[in-house]
């Protein structure tokens, strides 16, 4: 019976994520940011993985915790990533984290210097939605890097191996 519920939340998840990263990749498509591209690439990758996790034969008790390793830690190393916009009369913004920015500090004064003084004191806030679907992205990028270096493997493996013939000695 659990069986079948593992199943049934593979299926799932395997045809949301694809259909939702086919879906973004058409709208992408049109837009000059190749962040978007990257995004829903990754996406389409890690619901067909899903989908098909039993052809493949993966070893789950590597491949997810190594995703989501590289989840966390692709999420930490977007933090990298710092945004600083001014504008108005005046603020000064700043903007942590990618793909999406998840981390935002600012401040509105009457000078950008007291802005920029103000964002700093009043410190840092997350934005917990887009840090979840920051650490989604990023293990769905991470489980297809894993799979494509483990199938590679597996192939070189079939290419490089002896062959064996019926011919008699």
């Amino acid at each position: 019976m659990t069986e079948l519920y593992t199943g049934m939340a593979r299926l799932a998840i395997g045809v949301l994520t694809l259909l939702g990263g086919a879906f973004w990749l058409v709208m992408a498509l049109t837009m000059p940011d190749v962040r978007d591209v990257t995004i829903s690439v990754a996406a389409v990758g890690a619901g067909l993985i899903v989908l098909f996790w039993d052809r493949l034969r993966l070893p789950a008790r590597i491949v997810v915790p190594v995703a989501a390793a590289g989840g966390l830690a692709g999420t930490g190393t977007g933090l990298a990533v710092d945004r600083i916009s001014e504008g108005g009369m005046f603020a000064w913004l700043e903007y942590r984290g990618w793909p999406f920015e998840w981390l935002v500090r600012g401040g509105v004064a009457d000078t950008p210097d007291e802005a920029r003084r103000l964002a700093i004191e009043d410190g840092w806030a997350a934005d917990w939605f887009r840090l979840l679907v920051d650490v989604v992205l990023w293990t769905y990028a991470s489980l297809v890097l894993i799979v494509v270096l483990i199938v590679g493997v597996r192939a070189l493996r079939g290419y490089f191996a002896p062959k064996v013939t019926d011919q008699p000695g």
